[in-house]
């Protein structure tokens, strides 16, 4: 709008973004930028928009950062376990926590179900559906869930542990809610959901208190085309992964670790853990979940990195050592308790 337009000074004053500094850095200058908090109402959708919505459209701009009033981090809740919620629930107070997916897309759903009792028997405490498993004829989504879970189960009364399995619920809009009731009903341990899919707020509403209440993983599906634009564009991916996920509701946050068969880099990554743990009011923290290409000979490099508050999460890798999937699993635990004893 024309600012020469405005005849109301307040408007001017109060609601128009002010910038509070500009500094060079490096081919690029940074520019702190203070909005009114009526601008968001304490809205989350509007927060979403006063931050990145037509900006967005424009190439060459790139959100680095939030710095968040007490009151407005409170009102978007925040995961409703966090760390220490989420280690107490699974029963692991210490060390990584140990996260795979049900792969490949194609099994059915009893196949899928005995790869969960396998991992869950092996000592994972996260089996989470690969993002691709949906309501697909081969395994559809209730019989899927109801397998799975009861699997899980069953090996948790074996162990005397507290697997959970994490069914992705990301819907459409008016199946979302119904396929939250069934895996509840089915005694889903926890829930995956695709904020990028489905939207940031659906995965506020999981994590708050007319949700299910059980924890949240946050998978990147979608939202990657946010931080693969260059250091110029998009969303810094500790602002995007750690901050807006953990906002949102996620326990855990997921994405690409380096090395494997994404772009991310180390220098990414060390930035995500960094924004699951910063200071950000009353929000809890959470944890950091590495994957894609994740592989078992990068234990040492994964701990300097992410220390012992994160979620190895291992696919394919447990698969290529064999085929006793519980076996594969606790040779895993056993390798990370290794690198812990040697630092």
């Amino acid at each position: 709008f024309p600012p020469e337009c405005v005849r109301e000074q307040w408007i001017l004053d109060r609601v128009v973004g002010r910038v509070e500094a500009i500094t060079p850095a490096g081919d690029a200058w940074l520019a702190m930028i203070a909005y009114a908090v009526e601008t968001v109402g304490n809205d989350p959708v509007q927060f979403l928009n006063v931050l990145f919505g037509n900006s967005s459209l424009q190439p060459g701009i790139r959100v680095e950062g939030i710095e968040l009033p007490e009151s407005m981090a409170a009102a978007f809740g925040g995961p409703r376990f966090g760390v220490a919620g989420l280690r107490e629930r699974l029963g692991a107070p210490e060390g990584p926590l140990f996260c795979t997916a049900l792969k490949p897309m194609g099994l059915n759903a009893s196949e899928l179900a005995e790869r969960a009792y396998a991992f869950a028997l092996g000592g994972i405490e996260i089996i989470k559906d690969d993002h691709g498993l949906a309501d697909q004829p081969f395994a559809p989504f209730a019989e899927r869930v109801a397998r799975c879970a009861e699997a899980v189960e069953e090996a948790n009364r074996e162990t005397g542990r507290k697997a959970a399995y994490a069914p992705n619920v990301s819907a459409p809009f008016a199946e979302f809610r119904e396929r939250v009731r069934i895996a509840v009903e089915a005694g889903a341990g926890a829930l995956m959901v695709a904020p990028g899919l489905i939207g940031f707020d659906a995965m506020r509403w999981l994590a708050g208190p007319d949700g299910p209440g059980l924890p949240i993983l946050g998978h990147p599906s979608l939202v990657g085309g946010f931080v693969a634009g260059g250091a110029n564009h998009g969303i810094a991916h500790g602002t995007l992964f750690g901050t807006l996920m953990r906002l949102f509701g996620a326990d855990v946050t997921i994405f690409p670790n380096w090395g494997g068969r994404f772009a991310f880099t180390r220098d990414d990554c060390a930035a995500i853990a960094r924004d699951c743990a910063a200071p950000l009011g009353p929000i809890r923290p959470i944890l950091p979940a590495p994957g894609g290409g994740m592989d078992p000979e990068r234990l040492a490099d994964l701990r300097d990195v992410y220390g012992d508050d994160c979620v190895i999460l291992i696919g394919g890798a447990l698969h290529r050592d064999g085929p006793d999937l519980a076996a594969s699993a606790r040779r895993l635990r056993e390798r990370v308790q290794s690198v812990r004893r040697s630092v």
